[in-house]
């Protein structure tokens, strides 16, 4: 019998009981008395409990603020404040037709990178950056969907400390951004990143500049190692109406690759175009090994202007092989120029641009392994058109294409079954980008 059933069963009791009922009477109040000590058991209980649930919520709350406190404390002046994040992913439909080939080429790629960089202290930070890619690829961060929706590597793209001792110097260690000034040229890849070190000096944002380098390609464990030392001096300057220029000369120095195999393992290796024998190699691939030597001198200029109310930029590069020397019928010239009206910002959606390359490699003008690998099928001895554009969606959004109009070993042909020795092979590239930063 619950607790109402028994107060209602006790009133109506009273209600129709005789006053000459005494026997009954007294059993009514002994259930009664016993309600009463059942209410006061009750009421103690809900007063234990609500200040147990009291106890336990002034509790909860003191542990929520010391977190939100040490969050915050770390967010001001701790691990956290030390980091900036960043990100981006770009979604690419690339299509290729060469000349000789059985079809055309379409293929869908992504490119994620997270990188983040940290403080040391006042004058010294890391940077480390993971990338999206394909066997390693030092030329590319690409990775092509397919493959029966395969899982997709990320590997180590960044992983370096700088020192900043004044404002004019920069001094860094590991796997290093390019620590050299370049214009729109494909001279170099833009996903390699050099693994070694280098200092860097400026004027100011103003004046001459300056950047040497020392860094790692190969490494053996009874042979020679490879190497590069660099050298770059320029000067940039900016006029009252808001143009402005740099120039600059640069000095690559490749050391030990000369009969050497110098590429990298599994299928992201190659020659890219250098030439190539078979006689007194030191290390092979595949019986082959790099016939010369590479000390490329490289002159750039780059000038910002405003045409038609728009930011233009116009620059040329030219480099050479000294290592070739006098050597007759030497292939050692590379040079590149064009325009770009416009410019596509984070800052202003909306903002578009529009430009216009023209480039010629020889065939060892340039260490293959480091040229660009979307132009010309990433080869060295190829000559082209790249017209490009960008658009600017939102302030982390930007939609951009490339068409790129190319020829491969102008100069040196190249043997395929069933139809010979080929020159002057046709390789266009349409690549339409979505790119998203956060």
């Amino acid at each position: 019998m619950n607790l109402k059933s028994l107060i209602v069963a006790a009133a109506m009791a009273a209600v129709s009981v005789p006053s000459s009922a005494q026997t009954t009477a007294a059993a009514t109040a002994a259930e009664l008395a016993e309600l009463r000590a059942q209410l006061a058991a009750l009421q103690q209980r809900l007063a234990a409990l609500e200040a147990a649930q009291i106890e336990q919520q002034e509790a909860i709350d003191q542990g929520s603020d010391n977190l939100a406190r040490a969050v915050g404390e770390s967010a001001s002046s701790g691990w956290l404040a030390r980091w900036q994040w960043r990100g981006d992913l770009r979604y690419r439909h690339d299509t290729v037709e060469q000349e000789y080939a059985d079809s055309s080429r379409t293929r869908d790629r992504v490119r994620l990178r997270v990188g983040a960089s940290a403080r040391v202290n006042a004058s010294t930070r890391v940077e480390l950056q993971l990338v999206s890619g394909e066997a390693g690829d030092a030329r590319s961060s690409n990775v092509t969907l397919g493959d029966s929706s395969s899982r997709k590597s990320m590997y180590f793209d960044l992983a370096y400390a700088e020192w900043m001792p004044t404002e004019q110097w920069r001094v860094s260690a590991g796997k290093m951004r390019q620590p050299w000034v370049r214009t729109q040229s494909f001279f170099h890849d833009g996903d390699v990143n050099p693994e070694g070190v280098a200092a860097q000096w400026q004027q100011a944002a103003t004046g001459f500049f300056a950047s040497t380098f020392a860094a790692r390609i190969a490494e053996r464990a009874s042979l020679r190692d490879s190497d590069v030392l660099g050298l770059q001096i320029g000067h940039r300057d900016r006029f009252g109406d808001g143009s402005s220029y740099t120039v600059g000369v640069g000095y690559f120095d490749y050391r030990g690759v000369d009969q050497q195999d110098v590429t990298q393992s599994g299928s992201a290796g190659g020659f890219f175009g250098n030439s190539t024998t078979t006689s007194g190699c030191r290390s092979a691939r595949a019986g082959q090994c790099l016939a010369n030597d590479f000390n490329v001198v490289e002159l750039l200029a780059e000038v910002q202007l405003r045409v038609a109310d728009r930011p233009m930029t116009l620059f040329g590069n030219y480099a050479f092989n000294d290592a070739l020397g006098s050597d007759a019928g030497k292939l050692d010239s590379a040079y590149s120029f064009g325009a770009t009206l416009g410019r596509a910002s984070a800052s202003l959606p909306k903002s578009w641009e529009l430009g216009l390359i023209y480039q010629l490699v020889e065939k060892d003008a340039l260490f293959g392994q480091w040229v660009e690998s979307d132009f010309a099928a990433g080869l060295t001895d190829s000559s082209g058109y790249a017209l490009r554009g960008a658009y600017q969606v939102s302030p982390n959004a930007r939609l951009q294409f490339t068409y790129m109009m190319t020829e491969t070993h102008r100069d040196v042909g190249v043997a395929l079954n069933g139809i010979g020795t080929v020159k002057r092979r046709d390789f266009d590239r349409v690549m339409i980008d979505m790119n998203w930063s956060f």
